[in-house]
């Protein structure tokens, strides 16, 4: 913080600053010539530029939807802690779309018909700046294409009705690369 300066200190400190010569003599810098129009008064700073507008998201279906009160809240602190363990791994991390979403198919089945619950379903991250110029050579679809269709294929008929929960996956079994399905209780 600055304070003023009282009269006496004002007048000594004028003194001094008379007999101050420069270090480096040198011409003066050109005087900034003033505004010929004046600045707006204010400029909102979220204003700036043309509007991008951004394309709609993509509502999932209803059924693709869970909801945070499908699992109790002791669920969801294992969860987040990292103290779950998978009973089946599921990899479909590398395998071509259609082939992902059989295999996905055929191993919540087979799971559910053992009575398991938990499975770690491991889609890869998938590294998104583009598809490699091999990946266009040979007609794959761009990197990271599993990881965007699992929310889809698990709203479809045929898994949704058995799965209870999904949750992103710790990151000691996968993180942003994974998810949990939670698989319904067997009632009976």
């Amino acid at each position: 913080m600055s304070r003023r300066l009282a009269p006496d200190e004002q007048a000594l400190w004028a003194l001094v600053a008379a007999t101050v010569k420069p270090l480096h003599p040198h011409t003066a810098p050109a005087e900034i010539p003033a505004p010929t129009a004046p600045l707006p008064a204010r400029v909102d700073r979220h204003r700036i530029g043309a509007v991008k507008a951004r394309p709609a998201p993509v509502p999932l279906p209803s059924s693709a939807r869970t909801s945070t009160e499908t699992l109790d809240s002791s669920w969801d602190k294992r969860i987040s802690s990292g103290k779950i363990a998978p009973d089946l791994v599921i990899d479909l991390h590398g395998l071509r779309r259609e082939q992902a979403r059989h295999l996905l198919y055929s191993r919540v089945a087979d799971a559910e018909a053992r009575g398991l619950r938990i499975l770690l379903v491991i889609t890869g991250k998938g590294h998104n700046p583009g598809p490699s110029p091999a990946d266009l050579m040979e007609g794959r679809p761009a990197r990271g294409a599993i990881r965007a269709d699992l929310p889809r294929w698990l709203g479809e008929d045929g898994l949704s009705s058995r799965i209870a929960a999904v949750r992103r996956a710790h990151p000691r079994h996968g993180g942003a690369g994974a998810a949990y399905l939670i698989l319904k209780r067997k009632r009976g």
